[in-house]
């Protein structure tokens, strides 16, 4: 029985080392590899108006809070980008013109939405201006985590961070509709540092269920990337921008849909999608 005990112990050591091994030689090829850079990125202060019409009345707002997704990273156009997407969705649906403003940027962690962009969203967006942006909203979107996922932020700080920067979101508006948006599947991007992406794969999914319980806590809307995009981007060899990391026009896309299913529908968090949007503080 010892050596047999032995002999497992030997082996375990041997695939520990060599999986060591393959991990540091994956290390140095992606800190070799060329990524988007996430600066200057864009800028995202659009009034998107309903597709082929003007749209009637004052714009509805939307507030967008996260990472590079929500920066536009990976396409070439700020129309292409996520939080435009997700707009020109509500815009058609509600016949309405939406003014979107990201507050996201290339890198954002969790933290940096506490700390920095919650704080940014409540402040008028322009020095001429004094109403700030955030409480007027009629919906907000919130995309963090895979960089949380990546850097292994722990989870109970992540749900810290995440629960504080939910309930800021709700004290300040109260009355907007607000979609958490988990942390999507990595499986198919830099597929030369697999073994990786496959570490923090399986660390977001421990960060996805803080996520969606935090969502069920603060009665907001549960966008489940990692379960709803792969059917939707199914058999598309276009999903990946140029670095095989961040999503393209068509990923986008993909991620646009889902959002704005999870807004428009049943909340994981209870809210119910009654009718059209009504004005923030109504």
């Amino acid at each position: 029985m010892d050596r047999w005990l032995v002999r497992i112990a030997r082996l375990v050591g041997a695939a520990t080392g060599a999986l060591a091994g393959i991990v540091a030689v994956q290390l140095m090829r992606l800190r070799r590899m060329e990524f988007l850079p996430g600066h200057p990125g864009f800028y995202i202060n659009h009034v998107v108006h309903p597709t082929g019409v003007t749209g009637r009345g004052g714009p509805l707002r939307l507030v967008v809070l996260g990472d590079s997704t929500t920066a536009g990273v990976g396409v070439d156009r700020a129309e292409h980008a996520l939080p435009y997407l997700l707009a020109q969705r509500i815009a058609d649906r509600e016949q309405a013109p939406v003014h979107v403003v990201s507050y996201g940027w290339s890198g954002a962690r969790v933290t940096d939405l506490l700390r920095i962009q919650l704080p940014r969203a409540l402040e008028p967006l322009r020095d001429r201006e004094k109403e700030p942006f955030l409480p007027g909203a009629h919906a907000v979107a919130v995309v963090i985590g895979s960089n949380d996922a990546t850097h292994q932020t722990a989870p109970s700080r992540f749900r810290a961070d995440l629960r504080a920067t939910m309930d800021g979101i709700r004290a300040a508006a109260p009355h907007a509709r607000i979609v958490l948006a988990g942390i999507p599947a990595f499986r198919g991007a830099l597929r030369g540092v697999e073994p990786l992406i496959f570490i923090a794969d399986q660390y977001a999914r421990l960060l996805r269920r803080v996520a969606r319980a935090e969502a069920d806590r603060a009665g907001v809307h549960y966008a489940d990337l990692a379960r709803h995009v792969p059917p939707l981007i199914q058999g598309k060899t276009d999903v990946l921008s140029t670095d095989r990391f961040h999503p393209s026009l068509v990923g986008y896309s993909a991620w646009a849909d889902v959002i704005f299913e999870a807004l428009s529908g049943p909340g994981d968090g209870g809210q119910r999608r009654v009718g059209p949007m009504e004005p923030a503080g109504a």
